[in-house]
């Protein structure tokens, strides 16, 4: 600890050492000169150095408490909760915190686009409205059931005989292109590039690459699609996503899909170039 700068300005006047093996007069000597301890050190037979005694019985209890809520101060939020810790230590409460904090952030990600709370719906249309910049009749998710930031989304389409593309698909035997079952996933998949600390009101997804996609049964109008996306690999700009759909619990279709998080203001300049050169 003293060698990763840990320490500062520890005594055994503000400290309790716990010895947990036995320490040569050697090993004594050479920490209590590199702690720049000028006093007599030596083994307590309480199992303490120099016999210190405790304030409390629980003092090592307590100090392991202190630790955990100055841990917990990550998470960035006031908490109010119980919280029962067995032989915790740092690295555990850091990770705790961690978690606590992305279940934080999702709650409060969720807050900001759903204002109304509906029963067993994360995001209805009119968030979704707010998140992605698509509207009819290419708006292809119509409520998020399920949301793991960062992690898995769940989407639900509503497939009714009113949809555009019935109209020429075909005529008499309507059925939904597969490319826009995939298009469906990637809004969903859109939906769970939000991760509580970044703004994407200004940001656009763009394809890059469709991979080992395939169309496994048909929908017909009445169906109902149910959208499960996981994120593979996350990047600043990049990402890679695994999707299926699903109606009435059997997989209709699959893909892998690559996309490109693009900011409002690197469309803009992509244009003016393009003005320019033509």
């Amino acid at each position: 600890l003293y060698e990763q700068g840990l320490i500062r300005g520890g005594n055994l006047d503000n400290a309790i050492v716990i010895v947990d093996r036995e320490l040569s007069k050697e090993e004594i000597e050479k920490l209590s000169k590199k702690l720049g301890i000028n006093e007599v050190v030596f083994l307590g037979s309480n199992g303490i150095l120099n016999n210190k005694s405790l304030r409390f019985k629980n003092e090592p209890a307590r100090h392991k408490l202190l630790d955990l809520l100055g841990d917990l101060a990550l998470v960035g939020a006031p908490m109010k909760a119980q919280i029962l810790a067995a032989r915790p230590g740092h690295a555990s409460n850091i990770e705790f915190a961690k978690k606590i904090r992305k279940l934080y952030l999702q709650k409060k990600l969720v807050k900001r686009y759903q204002f109304e709370k509906k029963e067993g719906v994360v995001f209805d249309i009119n968030a979704i409205q707010r998140i992605l910049p698509h509207r009819y009749p290419f708006l292809l998710v119509d409520k998020i059931i399920d949301f793991q930031m960062g992690e898995k989304i769940v989407g639900v389409k509503n497939v009714t005989g009113n949809e555009f593309f019935f109209q020429g698909h075909f005529p008499g035997h309507p059925i939904m292109p597969g490319v826009l079952i995939i298009e469906g996933m990637a809004q969903t998949g859109g939906i769970l590039l939000l991760n509580g600390e970044e703004n994407m009101d200004n940001k656009y997804v763009y394809f890059m690459a469709i991979k080992n996609a395939k169309f496994r049964k048909p929908v017909f109008p009445g169906d109902t699609l149910i959208f499960e996306v996981e994120m593979v690999e996350r990047r600043t700009k990049y990402c890679t996503m695994r999707g299926k759909a699903y109606v009435d619990g059997k997989l209709v279709a699959e893909a892998e899909m690559m996309a490109a998080i693009v900011t409002k203001s690197e469309l803009t300049s992509v244009e003016q170039t393009s003005e320019k050169e033509a």
